[in-house]
């Protein structure tokens, strides 16, 4: 009878083995993955003319403070758990969004609104120069600029940093001389894990059939609802009909009585008024609200 050597026995051993390892891992559970995958990818290059008009600004304007450099502190140190994404709002539309691999991203960085530590990543947008700057403080690796260029064209992005995607959406504007400027904004998409956020930027028009599929399901969305250089709230409040997040922040707000008036738009759709007391908050899909809209503090500027 042949005898066989230790080999030979082991090659059985080590395929069956691994038939087990194999069945075992199909059976763990697999990470969450983000839900606002595009489902559409052609750009619209003229979505001004497809579906909504633009709305021009008030003859009013609401004052602005003097610029100056405000740095954020107070922040928490640690990043947040697992399963989770931390927002804080810095002022004005800038919000500073983290996550638990210590990824980073400001939101329509301007330069002088900033965090304690720089950003890995910052978004900008150009309707006004407090949404951009051409200044970027040292340590910031991503610079994101949502308008079309003459360096790089079309605005297309798709980066992943750590465990943080940031893509975006091109929109038109209104042109500071009269007409569009075909993609000069982006609304920019930040994918943490089963976590998806939108930035509408200074979104100047609604949006088409392209430009939903493209975004994809938002569970949280940030809103201007300063009533004036953006869009009427009335506006925004068909733009939030459409996407369905479920939870809204507000940004780019300057007083009370828009904040009140922007909530009673909500309030059909379902929406409940949610103020916090602090600047950061920490959002995970199984504590996300059904439908709300959360006041951070920190606007008015």
């Amino acid at each position: 009878m042949e005898r066989r050597t230790p080999l030979a026995l082991s090659i059985p051993v080590v395929a069956g083995a691994l038939a087990i390892a194999a069945t075992l891992i199909a059976a763990l559970p697999m990470a969450a993955l983000a839900n606002c995958q595009p489902v559409a990818k052609l750009p619209d290059l003229r979505p001004g003319i497809l579906r909504a008009g633009f709305h021009g600004p008030r003859p009013f304007a609401a004052p602005r403070r003097p610029r100056h450099l405000h740095r954020v502190q107070g922040l928490p140190t640690a990043p947040p758990p697992k399963g989770n994404v931390e927002v804080t709002y810095l002022g004005h539309s800038s919000f500073l969004i983290r996550t638990p691999k210590g990824a980073s991203a400001i939101t329509d960085y301007n330069g002088y609104v900033r965090s304690p530590l720089p950003p890995a990543i910052v978004t900008m947008n150009h309707a006004h120069d407090s949404h951009y700057t051409d200044f970027i403080e040292p340590g910031v690796k991503h610079v994101l600029r949502g308008w079309t260029t003459a360096e790089k064209g079309y605005p297309r992005y798709n980066l992943l940093y750590r465990d943080l995607r940031v893509r975006n959406v091109a929109t038109n504007i209104r042109g500071v001389a009269g007409g569009t400027e075909f993609a000069g904004n982006s609304i920019f998409i930040f994918e943490v894990g089963d976590l998806c956020l939108a930035h509408l930027g200074h979104l100047h028009h609604q949006l088409t059939e392209s430009h939903l599929g493209r975004i994809g399901a938002i569970d949280i969305l940030f809103v201007a609802i300063d009533d004036n250089s953006t869009m009427p709230q009335a506006e925004y409040a068909k733009v939030i009909r459409a996407l369905k997040p479920r939870v809204v922040i507000p940004m780019h707000y300057f007083d009370e009585y828009g904040l009140n008036q922007f909530y009673g738009l909500l309030k059909p759709q379902g929406y409940v008024p949610m103020p916090h007391t602090s600047r950061t908050i920490r959002f995970s899909k199984r504590t996300l609200p059904k439908r709300a809209v959360i006041l951070l503090p920190g606007g008015g500027f």
